[in-house]
């Protein structure tokens, strides 16, 4: 029995047919190209521990699953569906915890690892490819390290490769998450919850400190308020704690060993952000990716930082890049 199959849920459903039965749908409309209806139809996977909500496209290509980051959920990668639904069949999933997906302690690396591989395992037809941004980066890596079979290539955007960076992360943001931990505990409007996250004290390494909301639009504060309306605010308790407290940082992080990145076997495209405006993937992470992943390859979109243009919906050097990149796999 391979590494692959020993570690996951013993409980996850294993034949197709269950998760046909099991799932759930809500269609969605985005506005996209004239040739071709661009619908995604919201529907859940039970993996036995967790129930993910996750929106599916139309069949128009090999597949391409798509893993957020931590307090988002898959509507973060709404700027760019529309036209990677043109040629790819999209399934963008909800991490447990986040958006639509059922509130399902502990919130460890290790489970978000083990509902993916479950996801991978079940849902798509084929072998796909999997974009990963900042968790869902990390968790993405190490999928492909323990399941080679399961990713057929990987999109990693700007997210630690290195575990210790992460404890830097949970020091350097600390005020993001503990912020965002009692903002997603309360029982408030979205108007009011605009208002929290706009007034929320804020102390990070590239801004002057201040508030959330400074030198923010309100369409800004209102796409983080609602993330974080749909957040169980468990998800970062240890996040909010794990800079100072050793146990907190090892709940987080269990399950995660940068070592295994050397036994991923598939292409690898390194998204790095610009820190000087946010982002977190470090120049010597990269260096040690590139030296462990015989596939890898780096892309630097200085233009943005963390979230590569997503949050602002400003993605065309993004876009250049992971479409060159999905092109060579057709």
């Amino acid at each position: 029995m391979s590494q692959c199959e020993t570690e996951k849920p013993t409980t996850v459903a294993s034949s197709r047919w269950t998760y046909l039965e099991n799932m759930t749908e809500n269609v969605i409309i985005i506005p996209g190209s004239c040739e071709i209806i661009n619908m995604l139809k919201e529907r859940s996977f039970d993996t036995g521990e967790a129930t993910l909500n996750y929106a599916e496209g139309p069949d128009s290509g090999p597949p391409l699953v798509m893993l957020h980051g931590l307090t988002d959920c898959w509507q973060f990668f709404l700027p760019i569906i529309p036209q990677l639904s043109q040629r790819w069949h999209i399934y963008a999933v909800d991490f447990r915890g986040h958006g639509g997906s059922s509130r399902s302690p502990p919130y460890r690396y290790i489970d978000h690892i083990n509902d993916a591989t479950a996801f991978l395992e079940n849902v798509p037809e084929e072998t796909p490819i999997v974009y990963g941004a900042s968790l869902g980066g990390m968790i993405s890596l190490m999928v492909a390290a323990r399941c080679p079979d399961l990713v057929r290539a990987l999109i990693f955007g700007d997210a630690n490769i290195k575990i210790g960076k992460v404890r830097n992360v949970m020091r350097d943001y600390h005020t993001f998450w503990s912020g965002w931990e009692r903002i997603a505990g309360l029982d408030a409007t979205i108007k009011e919850l605009v208002t929290e996250v706009a007034e929320m004290p804020i102390e990070i390494p590239w801004r002057p400190p201040g508030r959330y909301g400074d030198g923010l639009d309100y369409i800004a504060i209102l796409n983080k308020a609602t993330y974080l309306s749909r957040l169980d605010p468990a998800v970062l308790t240890d996040w909010a704690r794990g800079g100072s407290d050793d146990e907190a940082y090892r709940r987080v992080t269990t399950g995660y060993d940068e070592e295994t990145v050397s036994k991923i076997a598939c292409p690898v495209l390194l998204m790095q952000g610009n820190m000087d405006k946010g982002a977190i993937l470090e120049d010597d992470e990269v260096e040690y990716a590139l030296s462990k992943i015989p596939g890898a390859r780096h892309v630097y979109i200085e233009e943005h930082g963390h979230n590569l243009g997503l949050y602002a919906w400003d993605t065309d050097r993004l876009l250049q890049a992971v479409n060159i990149f999905l092109e060579s796999f057709r």
